[in-house]
């Protein structure tokens, strides 16, 4: 999984949303803008080649507001991507930095 790659599709606007990850931006109250934020200026923090719907990977960002974000974020044939899921993450099961997870 390549962020630039990511990032293109998002910004080509190559990209559609689960509906999963739709219910879970509205139970979040995460606009799109958000999570177009939180990938252009994300990092990749967790890759997952055995997923079963396909590769994924985990996306750490920040919404224009600063607030945090994941992303888990899948490719589709040519170029698009789909939002799989999207949450705010709690600080109960993340470090501050919002890129490891607290192990207990």
């Amino acid at each position: 999984m390549d962020i630039e790659a990511i990032r293109k599709a998002i910004i080509l606007n190559w990209y559609e949303i689960s509906q999963h990850a739709e219910r879970e931006r509205h139970n979040d109250y995460l606009m799109l803008a958000d999570l177009e934020n939180a990938v252009l200026t994300g990092e990749i923090i967790e890759m997952y080649p055995d997923d079963p719907r396909g590769a994924s990977c985990l996306i750490s960002g920040k919404t224009a507001d600063r607030s945090p974000v994941h992303i888990v974020i899948g490719f589709l044939p040519k170029g698009w991507i789909r939002f799989i899921t999207v949450y705010v993450p709690d600080p109960n099961k993340w470090e501050p930095d919002w890129k490891t997870r607290i192990k207990r």
